[in-house]
């Protein structure tokens, strides 16, 4: 394959990645939370619970932005901050109710603007696309 082939390849996922993560983010502007807040939902919603460090981690951000993230997003009411019995030194930030049934409505979101994307697919050549990027991934992972 000849290198500008690969290039290509490389810049068409980027601009799917990128077009699909607009869609996303426009479907959830009336929320009012920001791109950052939004991860953090993330987290929350994939762990169940996350320490500060383990955010600054992911987030590839400094401990006192995402502690002023933690602490907005604690008194909006979407997270709580619990103490663990078993290990006093780390605090870990889990949802509120409140952040429960935006973590749901949110999912759903998503999913409703997935759905948006493909609904002009068949089921043909959505099977054949799914086929397609997991042979990607699958090749990807072994390099």
């Amino acid at each position: 394959m000849k290198g500008y082939d690969s290039f290509e390849i490389a810049m068409l996922i980027k601009e799917i990645y990128s077009n699909t993560m607009g869609i996303v983010s426009e479907s959830l502007k009336e929320s009012g939370l920001t791109h950052q807040q939004i991860m953090i939902i993330k987290l929350i919603a994939h762990r169940g619970q996350v320490t500060v460090s383990k955010l600054c981690e992911e987030m590839s951000l400094a401990k006192g932005t995402v502690s002023g993230i933690v602490s907005r997003m604690e008194s909006m009411g979407y997270i709580k901050k619990i103490k663990n019995d078993e290990d006093k030194r780390n605090t870990y930030i889990t949802f509120s109710y409140k952040g429960e049934e935006f973590a749901k409505e949110f999912r759903k979101t998503i999913n409703d603007s997935f759905d948006n994307i493909f609904k002009n697919f068949t089921e043909e050549e959505i099977i054949e696309l799914k086929k397609n990027l997991t042979y990607l991934r699958d090749k990807i992972k072994m390099n």
